[in-house]
């Protein structure tokens, strides 16, 4: 087995959960009402055909789709099931679309009937063919079809009602519906709505996974900035993975949840509910589930994954280290600090990098066109947004929604106003980075997203040390949280929407008056308050460029704190 499949697959949408094949010549009417209601209730969409007594020779069209848009087939085998040539019709229908993977599963209960009988025709059921192979002497083939059928759905893994405790029917409907329930919460997770460039992630995460061999455990992390897509991929693998484990869990916003009140017992909770397909309510707090999950999973193959991980104890709590699980488990974990994954001793660690040209304008163009390409007169337009986005697949994807429908005087517009004021929904989701860092590195982010991009690394430590900031050990931090970057020349950058971002954060602070902000970057926002005296205690840091300046009269009066 590898790791790494094919992210664009996507499931068969079912029109039934369950399709229900029974005799209604045979005394079990009150046990198939039962089963069906209890199915219902469970919240499982399922067909049963209430005309059992009034058919045809011919199974009708209606019911034939009802068998191919049905997930899995129960087959309830009592003694006169072989008596009606409907239901044997139906049984050859049903395994025809297992063998096309038209129908997931299929499952055999053997009602007051030995399944041997069923097997070999024995019994009530030799005598129910002896009639039909007088009746049909000229189809044969069809009797002989029926008679596979039988041996066929015979030889599955299914229940016998005989070997329930006391023939009890009540416990064989709940084994039933569990395993019914098993399958039918097996959903995949909804990914993106255009789930582009994913191949080319899947693949290399998949081939971290397989280093060191298939019987080991192996943690990798996933990391990168918010809005880069950390999330969108960790879902289109575990969609592509979770049916090669014995059990599998995706935890999503293990920070947000883990907040709460007892989140992380709710965690542990959802973990082990996913993982055996029951809903798990014996962990009252987070210490007692760390127990519960190493006793329960240590011989259990999982993948998990847990999506937003910012601190290190949630980690610890949820997964804790490789010997909590059986070899060839597989933990994932997404986070935006690099060096979180450092402390926990990953095994490998992956970086979600930017979306390159073509993958951009294919992603903006679905959202905002709703096809792979620009509209004609739209291509320039549309390569301004992406040049803007940066290859940031969530501002892509809210842009382009944005703008669709739009006409291009619209279009230049919003470019406009983007220029000066990021979209909200893109800022909302970008300084969840900013509001995780304490207050001195608060400080350095802003300091670096007005001032320093682009600037010598030893030159800002130095300026930011003279003004107490404490600037290595903040940079260090920034890089590891993915904020900021270093290149081969020791210059530091920052993707152009981080760094909207946090000027965006400026200027929230006095919005209408320049001189009520803590730093001051534009040039004509500090001409501006150097020229009529606005300026005040408020503004920590200037930039000016003095490059073609005009002999106007400034002055610093107003200020109090340091310049830069």
């Amino acid at each position: 087995m590898s790791y790494g499949g094919n992210s664009s697959s996507s499931r068969r949408p079912w029109k039934y959960d369950v399709f229900l094949s029974f005799c209604g010549q045979d005394a079990l009417t009150s046990f198939i009402d039962f089963l069906f209601n209890e199915l219902v209730r469970d919240g499982i969409h399922t067909f049963r055909d209430n005309e059992e007594l009034n058919k045809g020779e011919d199974i009708s069209s209606e019911l034939m789709e009802a068998i191919e848009g049905s997930r899995i087939a129960i087959i309830v085998f009592s003694k006169n099931y072989a008596s009606s040539t409907w239901c044997l019709d139906e049984l050859v229908k049903i395994l025809d679309c297992k063998r096309k993977n038209q129908t997931e599963k299929v499952m055999p209960v053997f009602y007051k009937v030995d399944p041997s009988d069923v097997r070999k025709q024995s019994n009530t059921y030799a005598k129910a063919f002896k009639t039909h192979e007088k009746r049909f002497k000229k189809k044969m083939g069809k009797v002989k079809a029926w008679r596979v059928a039988l041996t066929e759905a015979a030889n599955l893994a299914g229940w016998d009602q005989r070997n329930v405790a006391d023939g009890h029917e009540a416990e064989l409907m709940k084994k039933i519906v569990d395993e019914v329930l098993k399958i039918v919460n097996e959903t995949c997770l909804h990914v993106a709505e255009h789930p582009i460039g994913l191949d080319s992630h899947i693949k290399p995460i998949g081939r971290l996974l397989n280093d060191g061999g298939l019987d080991v455990v192996r943690i990798i992390g996933i990391y990168g900035p918010s809005g880069i897509g950390k999330t969108t991929i960790a879902k289109a693998f575990f969609n592509d993975m979770f049916r090669n484990f014995e059990g599998s869990s995706f935890l999503a916003n293990v920070r947000e949840v883990s907040s709460q009140c007892n989140g992380v017992a709710l965690l542990q909770k959802q973990l082990l509910s996913d993982v055996f397909k029951r809903k798990v309510e014996d962990i009252n707090n987070e210490d007692q589930g760390i127990i519960i999950i190493k006793e329960r999973l240590y011989c259990k193959r999982v993948l998990i994954i847990l999506d937003d991980v910012d601190k290190m104890e949630q980690f610890c709590k949820l997964v804790g280290r490789h010997g909590w699980f059986c070899p060839g488990s597989r933990i994932i974990l997404t986070t935006r600090d690099k060096h979180l994954l450092d402390k926990l001793e990953t095994n490998e660690k992956y970086l979600v990098e930017t979306m390159n040209q073509y993958e951009s304008l294919q992603l903006f163009s679905r959202h905002a066109f709703q096809q792979n390409h620009p509209l004609e007169g739209y291509e320039q337009l549309s390569n301004e947004v992406i040049h803007y986005a940066g290859g940031l697949p969530l501002a892509l994807e809210v842009l382009g929604s944005h703008l669709r429908k739009k006409i291009q005087v619209e279009w230049e517009n919003e470019l406009k106003k983007l220029r000066k004021i990021p979209n909200d929904q893109i800022l909302e989701k970008l300084e969840i980075s900013y509001n995780g860092l304490d207050d001195f590195d608060k400080t350095i982010f802003l300091d670096i997203s007005c001032f320093f991009i682009g600037k010598n690394k030893s030159v800002v430590i130095t300026i930011l040390d003279a003004c107490g900031a404490g600037g290595e050990a903040g940079i260090k931090l920034l890089i590891e949280r993915s904020l900021i970057t270093i290149d081969e020349d020791n210059l530091l950058h920052m993707h152009d929407l981080i760094r909207d971002m946090g000027r965006e954060i400026v200027r929230e602070q006095s919005p209408r008056k320049p001189g009520g902000r803590s730093r001051l970057w534009d040039n004509d926002d500090v001409i501006d308050v150097l020229k009529n005296l606005t300026g005040t205690d408020a503004v920590e840091g200037i930039q000016l460029n003095l490059f073609n300046l005009k002999k106007d009269r400034l002055t610093i009066v107003g200020f109090s704190k340091c310049l830069i």
